[in-house]
């Protein structure tokens, strides 16, 4: 009877949530002061973390996702992560993007500068772009721990 309870309550929980938008298939809206990363994952493993590091018309930076939970992130998962316009002082309508996406391999609690064991640590390679604020750029991640990671620059959306 616990059970029954229990599931019963969980799929009510879960259906209010994805009513509210908390939970969603839907990406979300890019802000014509933005620009956003649509990061698709297409991993042969969960990871820990994705750490991005950037450079958005000279300002330097680094960010990163993690599951506030602990739990890995899922190896199919897809993920949003964006720039914003006066966070970069920028005044015109494009920015010369460069990211650097890095996979932690196991979770670790992230940290202010991104630093992370050394072994657990696999860096892609650089991807240069000019990206237009108000669209949003798709990635695809491959790959896996033992034969390393690739990220690919998907065509711009609008």
């Amino acid at each position: 009877m616990k059970k029954k309870l229990f599931v019963l309550f969980f799929a009510a929980v879960t259906a209010v949530l994805t009513i509210s938008g908390c939970i969603s298939d839907t990406p979300p809206e890019v802000k014509e002061n933005e620009i956003m990363l649509k990061i698709k994952l297409d991993l042969k493993e969960d990871i820990g973390l994705l750490i991005i590091d950037h450079n958005v018309s000279g300002h330097e930076g680094g960010g990163g996702m993690s599951n506030a939970d602990k739990s890995l992130i899922r190896h199919d998962e897809t993920l949003y992560f964006s720039f914003d316009k006066e966070h970069y002082e920028i005044s015109g309508n494009t920015a010369d993007l460069k990211v650097r996406f890095r996979v932690v391999t196991e979770y670790c609690d992230p940290n202010y500068d991104n630093i992370y064991p050394e072994e657990l640590v696999v860096p892609m390679d650089e991807i240069a772009f000019r990206a237009d604020f108000g669209k949003m750029y798709s990635f695809t991640i491959t790959g896996g721990r033992d034969s390393g990671y690739k990220a690919v620059l998907e065509q711009p959306q609008s």
